[in-house]
């Protein structure tokens, strides 16, 4: 465009650039998350090892399936974890 027709914007060509750049560097930043799964609530991990140590010939299958009975839902792979740690 013709530099004489730049009177006819109401804002200059700084002011769309700068534009521009803050629409583009809100675009390409992301949110800042810890990787990995959430943990497990404290009373959960606590309910694990109670029921491990106070049923010490259960396995993990076995905890998973008391605590889905109880309304909690954790996968095996979570419970062997938590067991594992102990």
């Amino acid at each position: 465009m013709p530099q004489e027709r730049w009177a006819s914007f109401l804002v200059t060509p700084e002011t769309i650039l700068r534009w521009h750049r803050v629409l583009v560097r809100r675009h390409w930043s992301y949110p800042h998350r810890s990787p990995g799964r959430p943990q497990l609530p404290e009373e959960t991990i606590e309910l694990i090892v109670c029921l491990a140590r106070e049923n010490p010939r259960w396995g993990y299958l076995r905890i998973v399936g008391e605590l889905k009975k109880l309304g909690v839902t954790v996968s095996k792979g979570r419970v062997a974890n938590v067991l594992g740690r102990q």
